[in-house]
């Protein structure tokens, strides 16, 4: 075992370490008469009709905003009794803020939960109401009349505010008073909290949702028949339609539904003629008019056209077909053809470019999203998605495409602008559609039906955390959208003419989100489509907070996703990692460091096992035994690193010899996206036969064998992150086993991990004491490489000379009286107000070399120079480090001169140091 090593530094808790939140202001309780009980509860945790009233519950919102965000909290009202409340009624007054600003009642929403009956209880990690059973709210309906709330009943009532951009920050203030008919009255008391950080508008969002909604066309069945069949005098095309469709967009544009789902190929049917010739000529009127609808109502920022190829059910049954408007009798029809026939061919060469050249007139191709086959199974419909798109390529040169999969079909990939898996499929094959995402193709995260268990979705009987929590796990993976298939799709294949009681009929939540206002033409919004909004107004403040503090951005969602399984489900924590995420972008403090040291002497109980059997051993290595698999993982909790070095002893025990053997391997993962998967991020590990490689997602970036390995024994990895540069050195060799230049993953999780081996490790550290020198670039003004001196070797990290990395040197000389300098780019302007130096220490060769006079300077151009230490006659130092101090100084460059120099053994003279090291 090496020799142990005295931690420096622990990791603190989140709370003390990243953030301290502001201490809430006491607000007056709400005073309720006897009979009545009201407490309020985050939006984001379900209020059953069974809940009852949690103990010490809050009596009061605290709703913390940016300008043009919507935030929402419940207030439950429920009879302390068995007797009912009559006429229970919520009325909300306007807030009142800084300087005489307001937010009037006009933006603040207050609705009611409604209690459905019949509501699918799905499988797996589902939330149960108290008691049991299947009644879930989830509609919000209209609360401005009077309702009778009987005993034992909890009714929740939604209450939102909505921020306009322009809004003066500061602290408002209002209330809801809830009156009874027999029960008396309370206030609650609401207070808002408004910071100076501004959302982007929905059609200019980072974030792309894409919730796909029936109008025309699409499946020609369901489509085109629900609004239809819930609005009366509705049918496709008429006012009242377009009354519903205007709702819609304005519906959109509230919830940041940026990609309109539109069939342009069904909109041109009614407006396209057949020419005297028989040709179609198409008519872009319809098109047009719903496409702007969205854009009047600032909904629109994508346009997303419904798959032109038609994937039967099951794909096996039948190969696709292709989608085209014919000429039936003199009448323009919507018909199912051959891919790749003679019609279909002659079809697209027509209407493809005819499309472009009307987007390009309208402005909205850069906007347009084309695609072929709705998850394609089979290399079938691979060939014929591939010829389509082939076809529009030639049109559209600078096209974005996108598909939702749910199989990995590899020779369709090169054709997608954007892969769209289902979360499960994305699950199983996160190397695959990382190594799309690296390469350059977009990444979205989709659910349709499935997948259910512990992965997130948004049906009805699942925490509502899991909804808003879907952008956050989209950021943490790079992705930058979400697709789901069922926004209202409210009719029911097997009994088609049968009109659907989106709120009393069985229900899973898959199909609708939202559901039809019919006596107004509207539409009546739910839980889940609040929660989600709040979600995607999270991913842009992600966005936002990451431009200037990537690391505390990464930190905040890691504490509340560790993976696609492993997250919270609570949304009061939710609402608390929101407000962080506005209390660190006001902030004017830096992004945080992390230094880390560990040996394990006090256990591990600041790491966080993934899967594998880990465990501290009674010589106090940390181990892992578990030799099945290549994916075991244990990080340290609570932190985030973009530039790094890392390094820890390990030491493999055995292998897998069934499977690998010595090719088995033990590593870091450097900049993951989760916690526990080491398909995110750089996997740099040395295998037991001593090749050292960096693999991400999927693929080996490089390899090569070190020569200084010896199975067996303790091996000290380190691995240097810098920008693009990733780079593995192994044991005291200074030069890099591998390198490679890569940009997929800037920030993340450290992670150790093991590869069909058992393993030992020991003295971990990451970025020990926040060394800002620690494998940064160095220039000298001479150098003598070899026989383990290297001028690398003076920033490696190792401050002790060893054989393979005494340090560096100058060269020799015969006078004292000369000058030798080192310089070490820290890569950007820091603040710095210590530096220290370390003398050889080989031992009775410790501190020759080091310089009689010097001084230490600092530059922040590397031109302009200022001298923050001197020394004249400096005796022979023994090991350990020279500390000098001074003022703080912002500074890029540290700079070592050498006026006078000191001896070597026989009598040459030298400028040598073991180690420079620089902190602020």
């Amino acid at each position: 075992m090496p020799q142990r090593r005295t931690p420096r530094r622990g990791l603190l808790p989140l709370c003390v370490a990243v953030l301290v939140l502001l201490e809430l202001i006491a607000v007056a309780p709400a005073h309720a008469a006897a009979g009545l009980r009201i407490w309020t509860a985050s939006a984001a945790d379900r209020v059953f009709s069974t809940s009852p009233p949690p103990s010490s519950a809050p009596t009061s919102i605290d709703l913390y905003s940016a300008r043009g965000e919507q935030e929402a909290a419940q207030i439950a009202v429920r009879s302390s009794t068995s007797e009912a409340l009559g006429d229970v009624l919520l009325t909300v007054s306007a807030l009142t803020g800084p300087g005489g600003a307001s937010i009037p009642t006009s933006d603040i929403l207050l609705r009611r939960a409604y209690h459905h009956r019949d509501v699918v209880v799905m499988r797996g990690d589902v939330e149960q109401p108290p008691g049991g059973g299947t009644i879930y709210p989830d509609a919000l309906v209209e609360a401005d009349r009077p309702l009778t709330l009987d005993g034992g009943v909890t009714q929740p009532y939604h209450y939102s505010v909505t921020v306009p951009k322009g809004q003066t920050p500061g602290v408002y203030t209002g209330t809801v008073a809830v009156s009874t008919r027999n029960a008396g009255t309370a206030t609650v008391n609401v207070r808002v909290v408004v910071y100076d950080v501004t959302l982007p508008e929905p059609n200019e969002s980072t974030f792309k949702m894409n919730n796909w909604f029936t109008s025309a066309g699409w499946d020609y069945t369901g489509t085109i028949r629900a609004i239809p069949q819930q609005y009366r005098n509705a049918e496709m095309y008429s006012d009242n339609w377009w009354k519903v469709i205007e709702s819609i967009a304005r519906n959109h544009e509230r919830h940041r539904n940026n990609v309109i789902y539109a069939d342009f190929q069904a909109l041109l049917i009614p407006g396209s003629k057949v020419g005297p010739g028989g040709e179609l000529q198409f008519g872009w009127d319809v098109f047009d008019r719903f496409i702007e609808t969205f854009e009047t109502a600032k909904a629109l920022q994508y346009i997303y056209t419904p798959t032109l190829l038609e994937n039967p059910r099951p794909a096996s049954a039948d190969p696709v077909k292709a989608e085209i408007l014919r000429n039936v009798g003199g009448v323009v029809q919507r018909v199912l053809v051959e891919p790749e026939s003679a019609e279909a061919n002659a079809y697209y060469d027509k209407v493809f470019p005819a499309l472009k050249a009307h987007l390009d007139l309208k402005g909205w191709t850069d906007r347009f999203y084309m695609s072929a086959v709705d998850e394609p199974e089979t290399q079938e419909q691979a060939q014929d998605a591939n010829w389509l798109y082939g076809k529009y390529r030639k049109y559209f040169p600078a096209h974005r495409t996108n598909e939702a999969h749910d199989t990995v079909l590899a020779g369709l990939a090169g054709d997608l602008t954007t892969i769209t898996p289902v979360l499960g499929h994305y699950d199983q094959n996160i190397g695959y559609y990382q190594n799309l995402r690296a390469n350059g193709t977009e990444l979205w995260l989709y659910n349709c039906i499935v997948p259910e268990g512990s992965q997130m979705n948004r049906f009805i009987s699942y925490h509502l955390a899991k909804t808003r929590l879907t952008p956050w796990l989209t950021w943490k993976i790079g992705g930058t959208g979400y697709l789901h298939w069922g926004w209202n799709y409210w009719h029911d294949a097997k009994n088609p003419d049968t009109i659907v009681n989106t709120f009393d009929v069985r229900q899973t939540g898959d199909a609708w989100l939202v559901r039809p206002n019919s006596d107004k033409y509207d539409i009546y919004d739910s839980l889940r489509s609040e929660t989600q909004l709040d979600g995607l107004e999270d991913y842009e403040l992600l966005n936002l907070l990451a431009k200037t503090k990537p690391l505390l951005a990464r930190l905040v969602a890691s504490s509340l996703i560790t993976d696609t399984v492993t997250y919270t489900r609570s949304g009061a924590l939710v609402d608390d990692r929101h407000k962080m995420l506005l209390e660190l972008l006001v902030d004017n403090g830096p992004d945080r460091r992390f230094p880390y040291t560990d040996n394990f002497s006090a256990g591990h109980t600041n790491w966080q096992p993934g899967k594998g059997s880990w465990s501290v051993a009674p010589t106090g290595e940390y181990l892992q035994t578990d030799k099945s698999r290549w994916d075991f993982t244990s990080t340290p909790k609570s932190s985030s690193y973009g530039d790094v070095v890392a390094s820890v002893d390990l030491k493999i025990d055995s292998v897998n010899t069934a499977e690998g053997g010595n090719a088995n391997w033990a590593g870091l993962v450097v900049r993951g996206s989760n916690a526990t998967d080491m398909d995110t991020g750089y996997l740099v590990a040395v295998r037991n036969n001593g090749e050292v490689f960096i693999y991400r997602s999927g693929q080996t970036l490089a390899k090569a064998v070190a020569g200084n390995y010896r199975p067996g024994t303790y091996t000290r990895l380190r691995v240097m992150a810098f920008g693009n540069k990733i780079s593995a050195f192994l044991g005291n060799n200074p030069q890099p086993v591998v390198s490679v230049t890569d940009n997929a993953f800037p920030a993340g999780h450290l992670a150790l991990v093991t590869g069909g081996a058992s393993v030992r490790f020991d003295n971990f550290t990451a970025n020990p004491d926040d060394n800002l020198a620690d494998g940064r670039p160095v220039t000298t003004s001479s150098s003598y490489s070899a026989d383990g001196w290297h001028a690398t070797a003076a920033v490696d990290g190792i401050q002790s000379s060893t054989p393979l990395s005494l340090g560096w040197t100058s060269a020799a000389g015969t006078s004292a009286d000369r000058t030798e300098w080192i310089s070490v780019d820290l890569q950007s302007k820091r603040s710095l107000s210590r530096v220290d130096l370390f003398p050889r220490s080989d031992g009775a060769n410790t501190g020759l070399g080091f310089p009689v006079d010097f001084t230490v300077q600092v530059s922040a151009d590397g031109t302009s120079w200022s001298t923050v230490a001197s020394r004249t006659n400096q005796p022979r130092p023994g090991a350990g480090a020279q500390t000098f101090s001074f003022p703080a100084v912002e500074a890029r460059y540290v700079k070592v001169t050498g006026t006078k120099l000191g001896s070597d053994p026989l009598g040459a003279f030298h400028m040598q140091l073991a180690e420079i090291e620089a902190y602020g």
